[in-house]
């Protein structure tokens, strides 16, 4: 083995102790107080492991899969997480992944010709999802903790929440973890506001299509699964203008091996030539042009500064992914606000931290003399106290950077979906940046419904919306996720009905990402004001709507 592996095993190793020591006082029991093996109690549950490196596995992941005496895994995945967990002492069973196909289906019902995928009947799935229940259900009843591993968010086109509905009875947990969304937003390094998630289905008659859904200039369409990529770029030069910016992201969270194609419409095609676009997502739409990637960015000499935006997750300190615990670790200067130093007071302790420059990105690039009485209305200060902010914070990161000390910012969630502090990488664009991936809010909200948002029965596509564009987007009638953000909650609920039926499930999840404090409301759209009554609504929550929530929340079809 070469040294330089050993001293990332090794590395990674103690950055495993420091979470402990660290985080772990504020995200559960240490492994001395956790809860033992041989608790009569078992459990089942379903871990993201994120996409790429094992870095992306959050601290909660760790925990559980430490924990667990059964777990269910390829051996490409752990060899990948070998670095990071110990697999000695516990049983590691492969041949159960991807098991969803005609789960819940008559057999006898599928026409013949759909009868076999992957060279596997649909009599044969049936056998193998029967004997991974049997397999759980006696592990779990004997007082063991099992749990299968799945890569990126299993409930973002992925093959693993059915073992969720199937084994119900066992009240099974969901542990959210970053998606290949997530990774390839940091590569791009493109703040994003409304994003359409879809994959090239092409089927009569659904509303949710590429070519429906591309009407929305603001937003951003994100394709999953572009497997026939010469027939996907015919449709996207059908729908969109040539003009329009497109990105094609490969290997997103695999370090060093992440890439990015950016180009327009019109001549993608050409540039991705001899490109290898296995494993990649495709991106388009026009915010796109602020995309900070740089394909020619080459590896800076040892010593050299370095600013990171770090997304920190929501919710529980075990959120954050061990890669962002290892920045926090090295940096020498670190942006972050009250509520993330009380949450990492361990971690940060010795360091230089300061606060109040989070939310500053109102009026950046605007010129203050040109701005309407209405919009300077809007924010808590003025125009020109932003700008002097903004200048403020610039000069403290570059005087940093210049004296070779790398620079990190804590932000929230996914800092690139509705993140405050994307704007710095536009401010910072001359500096080397990176982005560490986090999970948002959405992939938490996700995992607290256990519901494959991807899996609806009218709708395949995931529209991520806010107040100021769920009128326009709910015409698809697609499932939809809102970004509440303060907006007043019947104002949601207005504008989704006068597209909804009544009858359509609506669920609300408050405080995503919170073990103690999450909580998952679910109702229809048109009773859900009277079910509320008066309360006021917290600050934090997500409102989703559409039938995947049939049937408890836990379609998995």
């Amino acid at each position: 083995m070469h040294c330089n592996k050993l001293w990332k095993i090794r590395s990674l190793l103690i950055l495993l102790a420091l979470i402990w020591v660290g985080i772990a006082g504020f995200a559960g029991p240490r492994p001395s107080e956790a809860t033992s093996s041989h608790d009569a109690s078992g459990s089942y549950t379903l871990v993201s492991i994120g996409p790429g490196d094992a870095d992306l596995l959050t601290v909660r992941a760790v925990q559980a899969i430490r924990r667990a005496d059964l777990v269910f895994c390829n051996p490409k995945t752990r060899e990948k997480l070998a670095s990071v967990i110990d697999f000695t002492g516990k049983q590691v069973e492969d041949g159960y992944g991807v098991l969803f196909r005609f789960y819940g289906r008559d057999c006898r019902q599928v026409p013949e010709a759909e009868g076999t995928w992957h060279g596997r009947t649909c009599e044969e799935f049936h056998r193998k999802q029967a004997e991974f229940i049997v397999m759980v259900q006696a592990a779990v009843q004997s007082g063991r903790h099992v749990v299968l591993l799945s890569s990126g968010d299993p409930t973002i086109y992925g093959p693993d929440l059915w073992s969720v509905k199937a084994l119900k009875d066992l009240n099974p947990t969901v542990i959210p973890g970053i998606s290949s969304l997530n990774a390839a937003n940091a590569v791009l390094k493109a703040g994003l506001g409304e994003v359409i998630i879809t994959a090239p289905f092409d089927r009569e008659g659904r509303a949710d299509t590429i070519e429906r859904l591309a009407v929305h200039e603001r937003a951003t369409m994100v394709i999953f699964m572009p497997r026939d990529m010469p027939k996907l770029l015919q449709r996207l030069a059908a729908a969109y203008p040539a003009d329009t910016p497109v990105a094609v992201v490969s290997r997103a969270g695999h370090v060093g091996q992440e890439n990015a194609v950016m180009g327009t419409v019109a001549d993608i095609g050409d540039r991705l030539k001899d490109q290898d676009v296995q494993l990649s997502l495709v991106y388009v739409g026009k915010a796109l042009a602020q995309a900070q990637f740089k394909a020619d960015e080459t590896p800076m000499p040892s010593g050299t500064g370095k600013f990171y935006l770090v997304g920190m997750g929501p919710g529980d300190a075990d959120l954050a992914s061990l890669r962002a615990v290892r920045v926090i670790e090295k940096a020498d200067l670190i942006f972050a606000n009250d509520k993330y130093q009380k949450r990492y007071a361990s971690l940060l302790k010795g360091k230089k931290v300061l606060d109040g420059y989070g939310r500053l990105f109102p009026f950046y690039g605007k010129d203050c003399a040109k701005l309407t009485p209405a919009e300077r209305a809007n924010e808590r200060m003025s125009c020109e106290a932003y700008h002097q902010k903004q200048a403020e914070f610039e000069r403290l990161v570059r005087d940093a950077v210049a004296k070779g000390q790398t620079v990190a910012m804590l932000d929230t969630g996914d800092p690139l979906i509705y993140g405050p502090c994307s704007w710095s990488l536009t401010a910072l664009r001359d500096l080397p940046t990176e982005v560490v991936p986090g999970l948002s809010c959405f992939n938490a909200a996700n995992a607290a419904l256990q519901a494959g948002v991807t899996q609806g029965k009218s709708s395949h596509s995931v529209l991520l919306a806010s107040g100021w564009s769920v009128d326009e987007m709910a015409v698809h009638q697609s499932t939809m996720v809102l970004f509440t953000m303060r907006k007043e909650f019947k104002h949601f609920v207005d504008a989704l009905s006068r597209h909804y039926p009544a009858e359509t499930p609506v669920a609300i999840v408050s405080k995503a990402g919170y073990a103690r404090e999450e909580q998952v409301t679910r109702g229809n759209l048109g009773t859900i004001l009277a079910q509320l009554g008066a309360d006021k609504m917290p600050f934090e929550y997500l409102l989703y709507v559409g039938d995947f929530l049939a049937d408890g929340g836990r379609v998995a079809n």
